[in-house]
């Protein structure tokens, strides 16, 4: 991969983007002092359409919730459902000590951002730039939401209409703690009729219509 193969994507298509709604992801954020620090997680949000808004959870009393608290910033990277890069998630996810940048010790490759000041991952196929909206803190985990900056993609892997190549992107989920290791991807898409003929339906339609005119 190549740095000069990342381009950024006009708004409308970000939530075009960030298909489908959930993802495995790597999370960056740099302290006061400019550290860097990256972070794996399991489920990253897409929960507002227009403008885009991401979210995710974290440990509260983990390094990604304190940068977040000092700087306001953060960055979504989105791997493929490729092992080399899964493998790197995995050590990303590794508790290393506070101050250790987790980029050098998986390989991967820091990517200057231009709407933030954590870096994107190169490697990573797709990267929203945020700043955080708000906060939630709960039990020992800390809900964070963000409005994305700007997003960026591999120039190969979306159309002229900023729609991601689904065989070439490769969405990846994390099956979730219990299964360890295990990754799920697909990329087939399929469009599904709705056998539904209530009013209900008309109203969904008008609002969606009214979504893309907007765009």
């Amino acid at each position: 991969m190549r740095a000069e193969d990342v381009v950024y994507q006009p708004e409308k298509y970000w939530d075009r983007l960030f298909a489908p709604g959930g993802h495995a992801s790597m999370i960056t954020t740099v302290d006061k002092d400019g550290r860097i620090n990256a972070a794996s997680y399991a489920t990253t949000v897409r929960i507002v359409h227009n403008p885009v808004h991401i979210a995710f959870t974290t440990a509260l009393a983990g390094q990604t919730a304190s940068n977040i608290r000092e700087t306001g910033q953060f960055v979504v990277n989105l791997p493929a459902f490729e092992r080399d890069i899964l493998e790197k998630v995995r050590i990303v996810g590794l508790p290393f000590a506070k101050g250790v940048n987790e980029l050098e010790k998986a390989g991967l490759t820091a990517l200057p951002s231009t709407f933030v000041t954590p870096p994107r991952i190169l490697e990573c196929t797709r990267h929203f730039e945020c700043e955080v909206v708000w906060t939630k803190d709960w039990l020992n985990r800390t809900m964070v939401v963000g409005n994305v900056l700007g997003a960026s993609v591999h120039r190969d892997l979306v159309d002229a209409k900023g729609y991601i190549v689904w065989n070439k992107i490769k969405p990846v989920a994390f099956c979730g703690a219990p299964y360890v290791n295990m990754f799920a991807g697909s990329y087939e898409t399929m469009e599904v009729g709705l056998p539904y003929e209530g009013p209900e339906v008309v109203a969904a339609d008008k609002s969606v219509r009214s979504y893309f005119e907007d765009m």
